[in-house]
């Protein structure tokens, strides 16, 4: 008796499908990339706009969301007068008049995007006293004592300060002090003891 023929082998199985890359893929990792790439712009410029407390954080936030707002610039002048007073009190001269600076730059950025003639008044006025206290401080970093001599240059850009802010409208108290301090650094500017004298 014949033997049974042997079946015909059975053909292979179909290896699985190669898994596309797309389907390997986390659903979760283009977001997070994505979320990466914004925080780290984010932190380079939190570090490159070195602020100098909490709220200052806050507000750049709000300037990076919304450039044209008036709001947080003049909220950043502010901090910046801030961060120079407490400088000033720490005897730190030089750090106030740089904080001064950039507090300039902000309440010129917050008047260039105020959008009535009030925020415009606002903004003005805080750039001038912000001028101010700067020229200020560079009169009190100028001026010697009675046995030194003085710094003309510094006291010279004082009064150039003075005379850019007193060019702007500004409130008649605003006005008055600037009248003040114009009058103190031309007196200072004068030669050996005739700034003691009256005019």
């Amino acid at each position: 008796m014949d033997a049974p023929a042997p079946a015909p082998p059975a053909s292979a199985a179909p290896p699985p499908p190669v898994a596309r890359r797309s389907e390997l893929r986390d659903p979760w990792v283009p977001p997070g990339l994505a979320l990466l790439v914004v925080g780290t712009v984010l932190a380079a410029l939190l570090y490159r706009a070195a602020p100098q407390s909490a709220a200052e954080v806050r507000s750049s936030a709000l300037v990076a969301v919304a450039p044209d707002a008036f709001t947080p610039h003049l909220s950043r002048a502010r901090e910046r007068v801030n961060a120079a007073q407490r400088a000033r009190a720490a005897g730190d001269t030089a750090g106030a008049i740089a904080r001064l600076a950039e507090g300039e730059q902000e309440a010129l950025a917050a008047r260039q995007r105020a959008s009535d003639s009030t925020q415009v008044r606002t903004a003005t006025d805080l750039w001038a006293n912000v001028v101010l206290d700067r020229a200020e401080l560079m009169l009190a970093s100028g001026a010697g004592p009675w046995y030194q001599m003085d710094d003309d240059q510094v006291l010279k850009e004082a009064m150039v300060a003075v005379n850019r802010a007193q060019e702007a409208p500004l409130s008649p108290a605003t006005r008055a002090r600037a009248a003040s301090l114009d009058e103190r650094i031309r007196r200072q500017l004068r030669p050996g003891p005739l700034e003691w004298l009256p005019r």
